[in-house]
């Protein structure tokens, strides 16, 4: 797996796939898609992310399906967020839709049918 980093001085309009992770720095029109998402204090993205973990310091606007996700001390988020499991640490902005215990990734079902999930939704 590899690591890519979007620079503080760069701004990028378009979707961004790839294995591993991603640390943005800079500002991101567009939607990611990586096993790992970290937007640092500073970096901003607008635009849909699917990863397997998804961490907020800085600005994101869009919505998220993601097995893991936090945001963090001075993060602001507008968000339609799916996720497992969630942490959000105080002082972080949340605006939007929060659906948290929900299967992320994988095929799509109809039905909860025998599996044990404790389903929550959250508006904020």
């Amino acid at each position: 797996m590899s690591n890519s980093v979007i620079s503080s001085d760069v701004k990028i309009e378009g979707n961004i796939t790839g294995k591993g992770s991603i640390r943005i720095e800079g500002n991101v029109r567009g939607n990611l898609d990586f096993d790992d998402v970290f937007i640092v204090a500073g970096g901003s993205v607008t635009g849909d992310i699917n990863a397997k973990s998804f961490t907020n310091e800085g600005n994101f606007e869009g919505n998220v399906s993601a097995d893991e996700a936090e945001l963090k001390v001075g993060s602001c988020s507008r968000i339609n967020l799916k996720t497992q499991t969630l942490m959000i640490e105080s002082s972080a902005i949340v605006v939007g839709e929060v659906n948290c215990g929900v299967p992320t990734r994988g095929p799509k079902q109809t039905s909860l049918g025998s599996t044990n999930v404790k389903q929550q939704s959250l508006n904020i």
